[in-house]
């Protein structure tokens, strides 16, 4: 994708510009504006920078309960926000795709009510953060609650092939 707000060519890349100026270069911000921006910055840098390394469920969680985003774009990043790693090339593909459309809405959310430029902000995006989750190394399937690097599922057929190869050579 060529006009991305990555690369300072997003649809409305001027707004989003001044937007970021709401935000201060630590914490919280004091208007409920800067804090969609600062949630909105934060999952387009992630996917970015880090290919959604970082546990970002707080400001995905953030823009869709201030209804900011609709639920099918926070659905396809949410998947993303707690530990499974983008693995794609930044080619217009439904993730991508739905970062950039996360920023268009949560813009349009802004400026069709004026008045959360100046609302006080009460909260911080991070108190909607989810504990991370692992992902098996071997299948990529969500790990259910150990942290090793396989799930139970293959870790079960590792032994079950270990077995019947040894019980071959035996």
């Amino acid at each position: 994708m060529e006009n991305t707000y990555w690369n300072n060519a997003g649809k409305y890349q001027a707004d989003y510009d001044r937007l970021l100026e709401l935000m201060p270069s630590m914490g919280k911000c004091d208007t409920v504006a800067g804090e969609l921006i600062r949630a909105a910055s934060r999952l387009g840098y992630d996917f970015y920078n880090n290919g959604m390394g970082n546990n970002t469920s707080g400001a995905c969680n953030f823009l869709e309960q201030a209804g900011a985003i609709d639920r099918n774009t926070a659905r396809v990043i949410h998947e993303y926000t707690r530990g499974l790693t983008y693995s794609g090339h930044y080619d217009g593909d439904a993730l991508q795709r739905s970062i950039e459309s996360m920023v268009d809405q949560t813009i349009e959310f802004i400026f069709a009510s004026p008045e959360l430029l100046t609302k006080p902000n009460l909260v911080d995006m991070f108190e909607f953060s989810e504990d991370d989750q692992n992902w098996c190394d071997e299948c990529g399937d969500e790990l259910d609650g150990h942290y090793h690097s396989v799930c139970r599922h293959c870790e079960d057929a590792y032994y079950d092939e270990a077995e019947a190869e040894d019980a071959f050579y035996a």
